[in-house]
């Protein structure tokens, strides 16, 4: 038990390794459908690839969505809307009609017969039934247009009754067919019995809302889904027998019929079982690629979770779109992800992950094969248009060449399904648009990502090395010798970079970053000093050789104020690494001979370097501030001088920590040396 506690303590590391891909696995096997998968792989012009396909079952052919649509269509098209009868309504009309003769009756001319007015009152109201019992039909957008011959439901009470709508007044035939009876009269009150009539008419014939739908929607639940049937024993489909769009609606139904039988059956628990295998499998291959071809990736978790968050945000929009909405699959914006990723590691490992995505996603994507060739296609064309996407444009390119992608891809496959552009569709044709555009939110996402781990990316490096910025702008105007340094220790640094391999523009940044420490007390260091004068002098070999080694500490202070990531600062903490103040322990041993000097007074704090990148900036830093003390500087002194230093670094392990070869070091040395050729002016001797 001790041993087992033992080893598990030594390899924790590694074990949550497995641990967070295994949860991983659990996040997609949870959030995919638990469905089976029908075992033929078939497409729309292409001949049929497997033995002859015999029916197993009768089953009945379904629809295509077009043809469902259509029959729905002509429903709605055919349908006969109803209307309300509102006996409330007209009843209020009838009492508004008598209380308006009322008051017009009362405000007429002195002269007109009082004897009238019953008269009057009668004729109106018997226009008024005649025209709210046939019914005076309110505007709706569904008798818009309509000639009189639209036939209509009208609901009075509990009886149904089909009309025209030409048997139905509006309000203008209304009025019109009362100015006619009232000029028939031949009274003098003709305007006044017109203007009551006209006032008092209501609307009592309504369209009804809730009727109408609900009986839209059982008509439209009524539309079979299926078309002719399929009897057991039936050849279906013979090899090589071209997959025609009525063939391939036969097997769409055999597909549906064949997943909808099985999921439903006691198979259900070992499709199960199939589907934890085959993620496990795919997870399993992308853990064994990071671990034995992208170590340096597999040695820190933040970038494992990076991997695996990326890919799973995707597969569970993709999933749920999928199961929700089918047709929305072009409109996800899968080419997202490898640019994603290759941003924050590299184009290999982007390339990779992708497509392991994209063939989890592929079990249950629609139209699985053009699915995945579309996309692999799309993300590829992507990672190598961005490559470490280094400028924003790189992005816009992407989008770009993305859509056009798309639009290339989803015309081939169309000539070599169907022969033809007939079925072009504009709409999805605006998906491949919304995902190519879509393709943008990596600059958020790359924002958030880079706060979320810690890891910085070439976008970031690039703002970071702009000169202007606080921080470098300070340095420049507190130690400008020391600024001066700094650019050609970043010069010559990337250079070394550019030769041997590695980031260059990482190394470039750290270098320019790697000295701030020595704006706290600039005349301290010889390169900010007024000839004439060394503060130096005033203090004891002690005391000096703490300020010269506090500019390391002071340096990632003042990163972490503003704030720097890590990554550069990690370049302030290593550049003398672990090595002593040797001018100034010199001096002191010197001073006080025999006597035992405490060296961790005269020795930086490290770490030493443990990058690539750190290494150089070790290197060009030390050779840099070295050949400004070379007088005349020749061809043979400056050689002498890098060999010498690179002889006292690697005498104090200050690369053991470092990913960098023997072959590379020698290569590092040759590019500082001709550098400095050209720095100190010193022309090359050639054989006579």
């Amino acid at each position: 038990m001790h041993s087992l506690f033992s080893k598990i303590q030594h390899n924790y590391y590694e074990i949550l390794k497995v641990l967070i891909f295994i949860l991983a696995i659990v996040i997609v096997l949870w959030v995919s459908p638990k469905e089976s998968m029908f075992k033929y792989e078939f497409q729309i012009g292409k001949p049929w690839s497997h033995s002859d396909l015999i029916a197993p079952f009768d089953f009945a052919i379904l629809k295509t969505t077009e043809q469902i649509d259509t029959e729905k269509q002509q429903i709605l098209l055919d349908f006969i809307p109803y209307f309300r009868y509102d006996d409330e309504i007209a009843q209020t009309g009838e009492t508004q009609l008598i209380e308006n003769f009322g008051i017009a009756w009362e405000s007429r001319s002195a002269d007109t017969v009082d004897a009238d007015s019953a008269r009057f009152q009668s004729f109106l109201l018997k226009l008024y039934k005649r025209f709210e019992s046939r019914g005076i039909i309110r505007f709706n957008k569904v008798i818009e247009g309509k000639d009189k011959f639209m036939q209509l439901r009208l609901i009075q009470g509990n009886v149904v009754a089909e009309t025209t709508l030409g048997q139905l007044y509006d309000v203008r035939t209304a009025i019109e067919y009362a100015n006619e009876k009232i000029k028939n009269m031949g009274v003098a009150d003709s305007i006044l019995l017109l203007n009551v009539i006209s006032q008092s008419l209501v609307q009592n014939v309504i369209y009804d809302e809730s009727k109408n739908q609900a009986e839209q929607e059982e008509l439209l639940n009524g539309v079979s889904t299926t078309h002719g049937l399929i009897q057991k024993g039936e050849l279906i489909i013979s090899t090589g027998e071209l997959v025609t769009p009525e063939k391939y609606q036969t097997l769409i139904s055999l597909k549906y019929d064949y997943e909808e039988d099985l999921n439903t059956s006691d198979s259900r628990m070992f499709i199960i079982a199939g589907m934890i295998s085959l993620v496990s499998l795919m997870f399993l291959v992308q853990y064994l690629f990071i671990k034995f071809y992208r170590k340096r990736f597999y040695d820190q978790i933040k970038y494992i979770v990076l991997i695996l968050l990326s890919q799973l945000i995707f597969i569970v929009i993709s999933d749920f779109v999928f199961i929700t909405f089918p047709n929305w699959t072009y409109l996800i914006p899968f080419a997202l992800l490898p640019i994603v990723i290759s941003a924050f590691l590299d184009a290999g490992i982007a390339i990779f992950v992708y497509l392991v995505t994209l063939m989890l996603l592929g079990f249950y994507a629609p139209n699985s094969f053009e699915f995945f060739y579309t996309q692999a296609i799309v993300g590829l064309i992507a990672v190598f248009s961005v490559k470490k996407l280094s400028k924003r444009s790189d992005l816009f390119r992407a989008t770009l060449l993305v859509f056009l992608t798309y639009f290339l891809v989803y015309i081939s496959m169309m000539l070599i399904q169907e022969g033809n552009l007939d079925s072009f569709s504009w709409r999805l044709l605006a998906y491949f648009g919304g995902s190519s555009i879509l393709i943008l939110l990596a600059f958020p996402l790359i924002f958030i990502f880079e706060k979320l781990f810690g890891i910085i990316t070439q976008l970031t490096l690039l703002e970071l090395s702009n000169t202007n910025n606080p921080l470098l702008r300070d340095l420049s105007i507190k130690a400008p010798g020391t600024f001066q340094h700094s650019l050609q220790v970043a010069n010559l640094a990337s250079e070394v970079l550019y030769e041997i391999g590695g980031d260059a523009l990482l190394a470039r940044t750290g270098a320019l970053y790697h000295d701030i420490g020595k704006m706290k007390n600039p005349m301290y260091f010889v390169e900010n000093q007024v000839a004439g004068y060394n503060p130096h002098d005033e203090l004891s070999y002690e005391e000096s050789a703490k300020i010269i080694i506090g500019h390391v500490l002071g340096g990632i202070e003042m990163a972490r104020k503003e704030p720097i990531p890590e990554q550069i600062i990690d370049f302030i903490r290593t550049h003398h690494g672990t090595r002593r103040v040797e001018y100034f322990y010199k001096l002191e041993r010197k001073l006080n001979p025999g006597m035992e000097i405490d060296q961790s007074e005269f020795t930086y704090h490290g770490p030493a370097p443990f990058t690539k990148e750190t290494a150089v900036v070790m290197m060009a830093d030390s050779v840099e501030a070295a050949s400004r003390s070379i007088s005349e500087p020749d061809e043979q002194k400056i050689s002498d001088l890098v060999e010498n230093i690179f002889l006292s670094l690697m005498d104090n392990g200050q690369f053991l920590n470092a990913d960098i070869t023997m072959k590379e070091i020698n290569l590092a040395k040759k590019v500082l040396k001709k550098k400095l050729l050209n720095i100190h002016h010193v022309r090359i001797k050639y054989p006579e």
